[in-house]
């Protein structure tokens, strides 16, 4: 695998020099917004005593500290591990962290499932029939689907399912259900957790709940691949290498899985991860404002309300950090197949 170490070095900087400005940027941003996170840490004292209680958890919190200090403080903490208490909830700030992010990411993935695939059968037949009247209605269609928006369908989506079925798919999974089945998260990955307990009741439940936001999201990824896929397959269509194929009697399907879709996967590969990362922002708004799913939108929006500054600074950091792996990721992915590609 054409990996260098210089690779690695340079993209290990690179994104140690990222998360260190996103902690500047994002901590001076929350420590100017209004709200004061000593008097949450404090439990909202009142009476004459309330001022000095304040003052206290100042004190504890490092408030007390000038701004450049404290940065530096927290940037130590991020990168020893350690993120301290919820000033909201009093337990380890990564365990908040972790409770959205499974829950997010498990609504990601599931979209990706859907959109993926979908987005390279629509481009396959689109460009296998360029030019034609089918063609041009899927190439519009893609446009339409990467162009809609994301919290006004899943608004739609919401409207329809109810004034057809009465069901709202809130929330991840029925508490009745869970409740009567025993039901106990492991993973944090509902789906994964009720197969391993072999508790299809949960297993239905969760997926009903999860199919609608995933729709909803899966537009933008949809859209977008589909397009990605139908210029890179028409485009090697045209290649001298296939034309002589054609010529030497090569069936289609061949051509097709031997010379087309290796040289479409690549390219599709990293158009699939960009859009990933970018589809997050959209689990998140989509989640918790439509859908009312637990997740980092809620966890962020509560943070956020209750001042609780270490909260939502770790969410952005880890999804920073986020963003930095599966872009490593991909173009890992990405020079294991195209051996051109070295990094």
């Amino acid at each position: 695998m054409p990996i260098s170490l210089n690779y690695v070095l340079k993209r290990t900087f690179l994104s140690i020099l990222i998360v260190v400005g996103v902690i500047v940027f994002t901590y001076t941003l929350l420590i100017i917004t209004p709200g004061d996170p000593a008097v949450k840490w404090a439990g909202n004292p009142r009476g004459p005593k309330a001022h000095e209680a304040v003052e206290l958890a100042r004190r504890e919190l490092g408030l007390d500290q000038p701004i450049y200090i404290q940065i530096a403080r927290f940037i130590y903490n991020v990168f020893t591990g350690n993120l301290g208490l919820s000033i909201a909830y009093k337990i380890p700030v990564t365990q908040v962290v972790y409770s959205g992010f499974t829950s997010t990411l498990e609504l990601l993935l599931f979209t990706y499932i859907l959109a993926v695939p979908m987005g390279i059968l629509l481009g396959l037949y689109s460009a296998l029939r360029r030019g034609s009247s089918i063609d041009g209605f899927i190439q519009s269609f893609s446009v339409v689907l990467a162009s809609t928006p994301t919290f006004w369908l899943a608004t739609i989506i919401v409207l329809v399912i109810y004034s057809t079925t009465g069901f709202l798919p809130y929330g991840r999974v029925s508490s009745k259900v869970e409740i009567t089945t025993g039901f106990q998260s492991i993973t944090g990955f509902y789906l994964l957790d009720s197969l391993i307990q072999g508790n299809i009741p949960v297993f239905l439940d969760v997926l009903t709940r999860l199919i609608p936001p995933a729709l909803a999201i899966s537009v933008y990824p949809l859209g977008v691949i589909t397009r990605v896929t139908r210029t890179l397959i028409a485009e090697a269509l045209l290649e001298d290498y296939v034309k002589a194929g054609v010529a030497w009697g090569v069936s289609r399907t061949t051509i097709l899985k031997h010379f087309v879709f290796r040289s479409i996967i690549p390219p599709i590969i990293q158009t699939s991860g960009l859009a990933f990362v970018y589809s997050m922002v959209d689990a998140m708004v989509v989640e918790s404002l439509v859908f009312g799913r637990p997740g980092l939108g809620s966890i962020l929006l509560d943070a956020l309300h209750k001042a609780d500054f270490r909260v939502a600074l770790a969410l952005v950091i880890y999804l920073t950090i986020f963003y930095i792996i599966v872009n490593t990721l991909v173009d890992i992915i990405q020079a294991i197949i195209d051996p051109r590609v070295k990094l």
